[in-house]
C-alpha cells in the first residue's frame, strides 16, 4: 500500500513548534518506523530522476486560442522515470486554479504535436488578460506518490487583440520634398464579433495616446475610411495615392508614417502600425545622407575621430600618480578616503621625496594638507607604493573640491603631480526614485551614484516598461503583443544593466508594468480597477510581465496609486524623486507625477506619511511645454565628480534600444562632460488634490 503524500515527518514538526515534546518525539519514532520496516514491503520507489523543465509553445496568447505545454526531461532515459506530471494554471498573484490536468510523460505521440506539445487549455474570449503561471506535480509511475512538486515552473502571457493591421506600405521608398507619399494599408478583424463605425487614419508617426505628440500631428492626420464595419475573421485593403505630403527640411531626411484604426467615437485605439522608413530630399540635394536611429552616427559629417584621443588631461610626470576612482563623490562634514599608488616614470632615481596630499576648494583655495610620505626614496620604473590618506570635508560645504597629490624632491622643486575631483553636496538618509520609462534615470545618474558610494539606501521604480518606445525601429517591422512584450522586457534588461553600471543592485530595481503612453488613459479615464484601460500594443488590461512589484496589476488610476502607496509604506523614504509634473514631451512623465504625490497624500492622510517629507523632482528647461501647475518650487544644483560623469556617460550606453549605441558614438571627453546635475524641491506637494484630476 503506497504511503500518503503528506510525510509522516511533517507531523513532527508542526508537535514540535506547538512545544509538545513528547508527541513529537513519538512522531518521529513512528515515521522512522514506517521508513524502516513499511517502506520496504511495498517496493522500492524509484530514486528521483533529475528536475525537468516545461514551456509552452509561445509567451503569449490571444484570447480563444489553445496553449500547449512540452515537458522538457533532461535525457530521453530520464522520461520513463517519470509517471504522470499534474499541471496546474493559475493566474499571477493568485492562488486557485483556471484549469487542471494531467500529461502522461510517456504516452503515446498522438497525445501532442509534431514538437511534443501538449494542448493543456483552451482559453476562454473572457479570459482575463494578464500573465498566467503553471505549477507541476510529478507522480511515481509505480506507486503515483510525488516524485517532485514544481511551483511556476513557467509562465505565459493571455492577451486580446480584436483587430489587427497587417501591413502599412507607402508607395516608394524615396521622395522630393513637397511630393505626394501613396500608401497602402490592409487591416483584419481577429474577434468573433463584427467591429462596426470604424475609422483609419494616416499620418505622420507618432502615439495617438501621448498629448504632446498628439498636439504636434494635427491637421496632418489623414481620414482614409471612416464609419465602416469589418467581419469577423475577414481583411479590408485600404489604398490612396494621396496619403500624406513628404516633408523635407534644407538637408535630405528620414521620414516615418503611421496607420491607426479608431473606435467610432475616436477614443480608443484597436491597432497602430508604422510604415518602413521613407527618404526625403529637397530638391537638387542629395547629402548628408541620413541614417536611421539605430545607427551610430545620423550622417557622415558627424563622424567623431577626436574625442577618444583626449578623455583625461595628461598629469604632470604622466603616469607617477594614479588615483583610485571608486569613491569621489562625499557628503559635507565627512572625511574623504583618497587611495593612490606612487612610482616614478623617470629614468634616475628620486631621492629624499616628500610626498603630500592638499585639498583646494571650489574657490581654489587650499583648505586641508597633509605628508604621506618624508624622505622617501623611489628607484626608477619601480614597484608602485600605494598611499591612503583621509581629507575632512568641511561642514556644510558643497561644490566641486580636489585631491591635488604632489612629489617634492629636497629642492623644493614638484617632479609629479596629479588631482583628483569629488563632489561634495549634502545627502539624505534614504531614497526612493520614480521614473516613468527605462532611461528617465539618465538626468541624476550622479546623484544615484553618490548615495552608492556612501551606502545610503536606495529604491528605483519604474512605472510603464517602455513597450512601444522604437519597438518597431527594434524588430523592423511593426510590433504585436508578443514583440511589445519581449521588446518591454529587453528594456527593463537595459535599466538594470544601466544602474547595475553604477552600482545599484538588482533586487533594488522595481517595475510595475504599465502600458508605454497609456498613463494618461489610466489617470483620467479609468479610475477603478474593475474598468482598466486597454493597452493595444500589448492588447491587455493588466500587466503581463515577469518579476514585476505587483503581478498583473490593473491599467487603472486606483491600482496604481495603491501599488505606489505600498512601495513608499514599504520603504519608508527619506526624499522621493519623481518627474516634474509640467514634464516635456511625455503625459507618461506628467502621469508619473501625479500617481506619486496622489499616493502621498492618501499616505499622509492615513498618518504613514509626514507632510514635510522632501519631495524632488526633475528640473523642466522649455516654457512653451510646461503647462501651469498650482506648486511652487525651489531650484537646486547638485555637484558630480569627472570620474563619476564619466561613469554615467557609460551607463546611458547600455540603453540600447533608446540610441545608447548612438550616444558611445558620440563620446564626450573629459572636458567636455557636466559636473553637475539639477533639481528642484516640490514645497506645497501636500496641497492642491484634486487639481489634475480631469485633462
Amino acid at each position: 500500500m503506497p504511503l500518503p503524500e503528506r510525510s509522516l515527518t511533517g507531523y513532527c514538526g508542526r508537535c514540535a513548534r506547538r512545544r509538545n515534546w513528547l508527541a513529537a518525539c513519538l512522531c518521529a519514532a513512528l515515521a522512522y518506523w514506517v521508513a524502516a520496516f513499511i517502506v520496504p514491503t511495498a517496493g522500492h520507489a524509484a530514486p528521483a530522476p533529475p528536475s525537468l523543465q516545461a514551456v509552452t509553445d509561445r509567451i503569449t496568447y490571444n484570447a480563444g486560442e489553445t496553449v500547449r505545454l512540452k515537458i522538457v526531461f533532461p535525457t530521453q532515459q530520464d522520461a520513463h522515470a517519470f509517471g504522470r506530471c499534474l499541471f496546474t494554471l493559475r493566474y499571477a498573484g493568485e492562488e486557485r486554479s483556471v484549469a487542471e490536468g494531467t500529461i502522461t510523460a510517456n504516452a503515446e505521440r498522438t497525445e501532442a504535436d509534431a514538437s511534443g506539445y501538449h494542448p493543456v487549455w483552451e482559453i476562454p474570449l473572457d479570459a482575463r488578460t494578464g500573465r498566467y503561471e503553471i505549477d507541476l506535480r510529478v507522480q511515481d509511475p509505480q506507486t503515483h506518490g510525488l516524485i517532485q512538486d514544481l511551483p511556476h515552473v513557467c509562465s505565459f502571457v493571455v492577451h486580446r487583440q480584436v483587430a489587427r493591421i497587417v501591413s502599412t506600405e507607402t508607395s516608394q521608398a524615396y521622395y522630393t520634398s513637397g511630393d505626394a507619399v501613396g500608401c497602402t494599408v490592409q487591416i483584419e478583424n481577429l474577434g468573433a464579433r463584427p467591429l462596426a463605425g470604424l475609422r483609419l487614419e494616416f499620418s505622420e508617426r507618432y502615439w495617438p495616446w501621448i498629448a504632446q505628440q498628439r498636439e504636434r500631428v494635427g491637421t496632418d492626420i489623414q481620414t482614409l475610411k471612416s464609419d465602416f464595419t469589418l467581419e469577423p475573421q475577414r481583411q479590408l485593403t485600404v489604398s490612396s495615392p494621396r496619403c500624406t505630403v513628404a516633408k523635407g527640411g534644407s538637408e535630405p531626411s528620414i521620414r516615418q508614417y503611421a496607420a491607426v484604426i479608431w473606435d467610432h467615437d475616436r477614443k480608443n485605439v484597436y491597432a497602430i502600425s508604422f510604415t518602413p522608413i521613407i527618404f526625403v530630399n529637397p530638391p537638387g540635394a542629395v547629402t548628408p545622407r541620413p541614417y536611421p536611429a539605430w545607427f551610430a552616427y545620423p550622417n557622415l559629417d558627424t563622424v567623431n575621430t577626436r574625442s577618444y584621443r583626449e578623455f583625461r588631461p595628461a598629469p604632470f610626470s604622466a603616469g607617477a600618480i594614479q588615483f583610485e576612482t571608486g569613491h569621489t563623490m562625499y557628503p559635507p562634514g565627512s572625511n574623504a578616503a583618497i587611495s593612490f599608488s606612487l612610482a616614478n616614470p623617470t629614468d634616475g632615481p628620486w631621492r629624499q621625496v616628500t610626498v603630500r596630499v592638499r585639498l583646494v576648494g571650489p574657490d581654489q583655495k587650499e583648505l586641508y594638507r597633509q605628508v604621506a610620505a618624508d624622505h622617501a626614496d623611489l628607484d626608477p620604473h619601480g614597484t608602485p607604493r600605494k598611499f591612503e590618506v583621509k581629507l575632512p570635508i568641511p561642514e556644510g560645504a558643497s561644490g566641486l573640491f580636489r585631491a591635488v597629490a604632489e612629489v617634492t624632491a629636497a629642492s623644493g622643486q614638484v617632479v609629479a603631480a596629479n588631482s583628483l575631483e569629488l563632489g561634495v553636496n549634502p545627502l539624505p538618509q534614504s531614497v526612493l526614485l520614480f521614473c516613468a520609462h527605462e532611461d528617465d534615470d539618465g538626468t541624476q545618474m550622479g546623484f544615484l551614484r553618490a548615495l552608492v558610494e556612501n551606502h545610503v539606501p536606495l529604491h528605483v521604480v519604474y512605472f510603464t516598461s517602455g513597450d512601444a518606445g522604437s519597438c518597431d525601429r527594434y524588430y523592423g517591422h511593426s510590433c504585436g503583443p508578443a514583440e511589445a512584450l519581449s521588446f518591454g522586457a529587453l528594456r527593463m534588461d537595459e535599466a538594470r544593466a544601466a544602474l547595475g553600471h553604477l552600482g545599484v543592485p538588482r533586487h533594488d530595481i522595481l517595475f510595475l508594468g504599465l502600458p508605454d503612453g497609456g498613463s494618461g488613459k489610466i489617470w483620467y479615464d479609468h479610475r477603478g480597477s474593475r474598468d482598466p484601460y486597454f493597452a493595444v500594443q500589448l492588447a491587455s488590461e493588466h500587466a503581463p510581465y515577469e518579476g514585476l512589484f505587483r503581478p498583473n496589476l490593473p491599467y487603472a488610476r486606483e491600482a496604481v496609486v495603491d501599488a505606489t502607496a505600498e512601495i513608499i509604506r514599504k520603504f519608508q523614504p527619506d526624499v522621493v524623486f519623481t518627474a516634474h509634473p509640467p514634464a516635456e514631451g511625455h503625459i507618461d512623465h506628467i502621469v508619473c507625477n501625479y500617481f506619486v504625490v496622489k499616493a502621498l497624500q492618501q499616505l499622509v492622510q492615513e498618518g504613514t506619511v509626514r507632510p514635510s517629507l522632501e519631495v524632488r523632482v526633475d528640473r523642466v528647461f522649455s516654457p512653451r511645454d510646461r503647462p501651469a501647475t498650482p506648486y511652487h518650487y525651489e531650484d537646486h544644483t547638485f555637484y558630480v565628480s569627472g570620474d563619476i560623469m564619466a561613469l554615467a556617460q557609460e551607463a546611458g550606453w547600455y540603453y540600447q534600444s533608446q540610441g545608447g549605441n548612438r550616444g558611445e558614438g558620440n563620446l564626450r571627453t573629459w572636458s567636455q562632460l557636466p559636473r553637475s546635475e539639477g533639481y528642484r524641491k516640490m514645497l506645497d506637494w501636500n496641497e492642491h488634490p484634486g487639481w489634475n484630476d480631469t485633462e
